[in-house]
């Protein structure tokens, strides 16, 4: 036993003098096979020992690799994920002739890849490329033309500046710096440009505040001034008990040069002036509310992991148009392996004017305004960092538009989300 500890001290002086001078891992190999000839160790430690020494030396080359690579790439993490889709859409109109339904069935494919590196102990910048064209609203690609190449753009690139716990700047074209339960005023595709400001707080264990702001680039006019939108939004988080919580907000959305402005990716849907733009400025009141409860059901012995309701609602004091959303959230909080559920449905109106109707969901109506509907959505887990997804969205024009003849369309997707 003292001859077998001896070896093995032997054998971590050598593994340790390998790893210094970067010696062959067949040298390793034959000083064991002599050990096995000689009776100091039997076949079975032998493969044994091979194996933590060939475990040590690749955690040692990782670590000289790593230690070799600037500070920022050590500190690098990246992320993404694909999505497979099948969608079908209907727009059927009040009568039954051809010419008013359109149906079509669509192959469709999303790739996004996200990094983030720190540039000191304060400061990091993300950016990330994903599919899809020039539509704000969609990172979707379609299989048609023949194999032809599909398009990679900048999706995000923005730097965070965050000098204290509490305080964090960011600039750039960024992920949403505003808390929203639901789609009811941004699509979730959509990175706005500018800055923005995201500030927290705490009042207790219980009681959390925070306040995010920001300024957003609509477009650049060479002749005439740029428009621009901004928001306020202070908010509360309070969290009741272990399980149950809930978070409140209310924004407010202003803007410069957007009555009259003629804005790119625009649904057409608001009410325009045809070359002098938009009729209407942005004025908007939106607040906003999430109710969460984990194990609500668990005294009748029903195990369901969590439920949320939330609401949204928005008016546009420029218009006095307005629009909300509500819904339920139930299942897992969040699916991320096998087995796990959830089901989400959603319920919105919102009126023409009461928004710019460049943001909305645009697997709504194209994102249209002037707009009432139901969707509901099934993720199951079908696996580590991958899920079916299936979303069905029936929506309902509500005013005239320049397709009026078109009033409901019925949506349906079919995915599978691989995450990375």
């Amino acid at each position: 036993m003292i001859s077998k500890i001896f070896v093995m001290l032997l054998m971590a002086m050598f593994l340790w003098a390998q790893a210094v001078c970067f010696a062959a891992t067949t040298q390793v190999d034959a000083l064991i096979e002599k050990l096995v000839e000689k009776n100091i160790l039997d076949r079975q430690e032998a493969i044994k020992l091979k194996g933590e020494i060939a475990e040590d030396e690749k955690i040692i080359r990782e670590e000289g690799l790593k230690q070799s690579l600037p500070a920022w790439a050590r500190e690098m993490k990246l992320k993404g994920d694909l999505r497979l889709r099948h969608q079908y859409e209907k727009r059927k109109g009040s009568n039954t002739n051809a010419g008013n339904t359109t149906e079509r069935n669509r192959a469709r494919i999303r790739f996004r890849l996200g990094a983030e590196t720190k540039v000191n102990d304060q400061t990091k910048v993300l950016f990330g490329l994903a599919t899809g064209g020039t539509d704000p609203r969609s990172t979707n690609q379609t299989l048609e033309n023949s194999f032809e190449l599909k398009d990679i753009r900048l999706d995000y690139a923005y730097a965070e500046y965050a000098p204290f716990a509490w305080a964090a700047l960011l600039g750039g074209r960024m992920k949403n710096p505003l808390w929203e339960p639901g789609d009811l005023l941004w699509d979730t595709d959509i990175n706005p440009e500018g800055i923005a400001a995201k500030l927290s707080g705490k009042v207790n264990d219980k009681l959390g505040t925070y306040l995010n702001t920001g300024v957003f680039i609509l477009d650049e006019n060479a002749a005439a001034s740029d428009p621009w939108i901004y928001a306020l939004q202070p908010g509360l988080k309070w969290k009741f008990n272990d399980k149950v919580s809930s978070n409140l907000a209310v924004s407010y959305y202003g803007g410069s040069q957007v009555k009259g402005a003629i804005l790119d990716n625009s649904a057409g849907s608001n009410t325009n002036n045809g070359k002098r733009g938009l009729w209407y400025g942005l004025s908007a009141v939106s607040p906003s509310a999430e109710l969460a409860i984990k194990d609500p059901l668990q005294f009748l012995g029903i195990g369901l992991p969590y439920v949320s309701f939330f609401s949204e609602y928005v008016n546009n004091l420029a218009s006095s148009k307005s629009g909300y959303l509500a819904g339920f959230k139930l299942g897992h909080e969040k699916v991320g392996n096998t087995g796990q559920w959830q089901l989400r449905y959603f319920y919105t109106m919102l009126a023409t004017d009461a928004w710019i109707d460049i943001f909305p969901d645009s697997d709504r109506y194209g994102g249209k305004t002037g707009i009432r509907g139901n969707e509901i959505l099934f993720t199951y887990g079908l696996g580590k960092n991958w899920a079916l997804e299936l979303d069905y969205y029936r929506t309902d024009l509500t005013t005239t538009h320049s397709d009026s003849r078109v009033k409901t369309e019925n949506l349906f997707q079919a995915d599978l989300n691989f995450k990375f």
